[in-house]
């Protein structure tokens, strides 16, 4: 039993330190499907391992006597553990040692106690705020306390600190925003999405980022931006660096991640009060008029999401009026009974 715990505890360590191999993330992965409770502690207790990694590091001798500690208590055994010591993968090692003692059963409390830092240095909590923009609401734009000016665009949200760290800037997005990020070489700027992560030094770009749709696509429109993209597991898949006039679409059900050029003109319209597109799909189309007009569109004819189109129209159009402007060639009938649009083919 001792012996099956190790491999488990090595491996849980190996992956929040993403230095696993695949073999041994198939062994962990098998472990998480042998019961529900594990797989449900272990991604709990993940977001615990990532949010504990501003605390103050302990010294080598306390990481080893709390692992004494937590491991006595694993395995029910009263004797020191004789040549056992905690491998010092990286500073971080304590944490990622106390939430793998959680997961394998120790509990959150003594978690909390272990990884408590001294009274003299309590934590710094970060404050947060969030702007949302509701579904047929009008574009917000805000200033962040570096300077930062972003501007999200309807049915969006942006979490934000009060004040960012001494390290880093970071925002999380869910929706559609406009970037122009303020200057700071000793601070990266990054935008956490659904499983990606746009790195910023200093530039102009536009996000969508739904977190209910299939697909994200980022537009760099001046500057040099970085992308990281994750698998479902949390762990970094690809990396890539994205040039002015170029945007990247991100398909977060195959994980395929696809570079083409841009079209500024047609990324950030949306700031000016427009919208255009340019050959694109039906499907695609209405997913953006849902957003700006807070309604819902009903596509019967899978032939018909499929279709293509070019057009542009100003937001001050109603909904009525855009769907005329993109039916010109009369490929499609369309009927709206209060906040529902049902289109089909003609």
């Amino acid at each position: 039993m001792p012996d099956r715990h190790n491999h488990i505890e090595e491996l849980v360590i190996r992956y929040l330190q993403q230095d696993i191999s695949e073999e041994e993330l198939r062994e962990l992965d098998q472990w998480l499907q042998e019961a529900s409770e594990n797989k449900d502690n272990f991604f709990r207790l993940k977001d615990i391992y990532d949010s504990a990694k501003g605390y103050k590091l302990w010294s080598e001798e306390e990481i080893e006597q709390s692992w004494q500690r937590m491991y006595r208590k694993i395995f029910h055994s009263h004797a020191d553990l004789p040549g056992k010591k905690v491998p010092l993968y990286t500073p971080l090692k304590y944490i990622a040692v106390a939430v793998v003692a959680i997961a394998l059963g120790i509990g959150i409390g003594e978690f909390r106690e272990n990884r408590r830092p001294p009274a003299e240095t309590p934590p710094q909590v970060t404050a947060y705020n969030e702007i949302r923009v509701k579904k047929g609401g009008t574009p917000n734009t805000l200033v962040l306390s570096d300077g930062t000016k972003v501007m999200l665009n309807a049915a969006g949200a942006l979490r934000f600190p009060t004040s960012f760290s001494d390290s880093t800037r970071e925002v999380f997005l869910d929706g559609e925003a406009y970037f122009e990020v303020a200057n700071d070489p000793e601070k990266l700027f990054i935008v956490r999405l659904n499983r990606q992560n746009v790195i910023v030094h200093g530039t102009n770009f536009n996000i969508e980022a739904y977190r209910d749709e299939s697909y994200n696509i980022v537009t760099l429109l001046s500057g040099s931006i970085s992308l990281e993209t994750m698998n479902g597991n949390g762990e970094k898949t690809e990396r890539l660096v994205l040039e002015p006039g170029r945007k990247a679409y991100f398909d977060s059900a195959s994980g395929a991640v696809s570079v083409e050029e841009a079209d500024a003109s047609l990324s950030n319209a949306w700031t000016k009060g427009e919208y255009k597109f340019k050959d694109e799909p039906l499907a695609l189309i209405v997913k953006r008029l849902e957003n700006y007009y807070d309604v819902n569109i009903h596509v019967s004819d899978e032939r018909l999401k499929r279709i293509k189109y070019t057009g542009t129209f100003s937001l001050d159009q109603n909904i009525q009026q855009v769907l005329r402007i993109i039916n010109h060639e009369k490929q499609f009938l369309f009927q709206q009974t209060g906040n529902d649009i049902y289109i089909k083919r003609k």
